[in-house]
């Protein structure tokens, strides 16, 4: 298969995930629904099932959370098998994206007893720990000759891995700055702020790029970070769904 039909039957995959998004119709459908276990059979109805087929009301949040780590954790896989070889290890190291947080708290000497339930977790825990195994997220560690945070060590070694001679890191580069500068207006943003509006504003200007860039490498990276923008959506909906529901309950 030549790489510009590669890449074609790439984009074919993509486009077709991308249609299955939800309109913001179909969320407000889908968060009309008060209780969890209402809010998971709508997520069953939709595209969004892929993503929420391990969860069930019964679950603590944490376990909700853990569940959709794995599901996140499988679609980039998933993803990542679409493409050329060469493309695969830099779509993989997308996954870790979801535990950046956990393990800046991991790195700060906070560890819920829960980590050890989540394998990913409890391996960089142990990596914490001063652990010698081998394991492709201990670049995520502090080192003398290492970026001093850890975004910006997670993002060194994915540009380490984008393939040499390539001509997509500059689109690469300004997808990364569109990230970041979505990141940095969340951290400013008040209290009062609702988070939606950020979210509509960092879903348009990467669908934007998704189109411009079709059948090529950016358009998968586009697409993980829209549906890393759903998966947000989806988490921020079962988990206060989930939380609210205990509270009432102990009530």
């Amino acid at each position: 298969m030549s790489r510009r039909s590669s890449w074609s039957y790439v984009q074919a995959r993509l486009q077709a995930r991308h249609g299955e998004r939800l309109t913001e119709g179909d969320w407000r459908a889908l968060e009309a629904a008060r209780s969890p276990d209402h809010f998971i059979d709508g997520l069953h109805a939709t595209a969004l099932r892929r993503f929420s087929e391990r969860l069930n009301a019964g679950m603590s949040s944490h376990a909700m959370e853990r569940a959709l780590r794995n599901a996140w954790r499988d679609y980039v896989a998933e993803v990542a098998s679409w493409p050329p070889p060469e493309w695969r290890p830099a779509i993989l190291w997308c996954a870790p994206l979801a535990d950046l947080s956990t393990f800046a708290a991991l790195l700060h000497g906070e560890a819920p007893r829960w980590v050890q339930q989540d394998a990913m977790l409890a391996e960089f825990f142990e990596l914490t720990q001063g652990s010698t195994m081998k394991s492709p997220i201990d670049v995520l560690l502090p080192g003398p000759k290492r970026e001093p945070t850890l975004e910006k060590r997670w993002y060194a070694n994915w540009r380490s891995l984008w393939p040499q001679g390539g001509r997509e890191g500059r689109a690469l580069t300004v997808l990364a700055g569109i990230v970041k500068a979505h990141v940095a207006s969340l951290d400013r943003a008040g209290l009062q702020d609702a988070s939606a509006a950020y979210r509509r504003t960092l879903a348009q200007a990467v669908t934007g790029m998704f189109r411009r860039h079709s059948a090529s490498p950016i358009a998968v990276f586009c697409h993980l970070a829209l549906v890393a923008l759903d998966l947000e959506r989806l988490r921020g909906g079962i988990v206060r769904r989930a939380l609210f529901a205990a509270t009432r309950e102990a009530a």
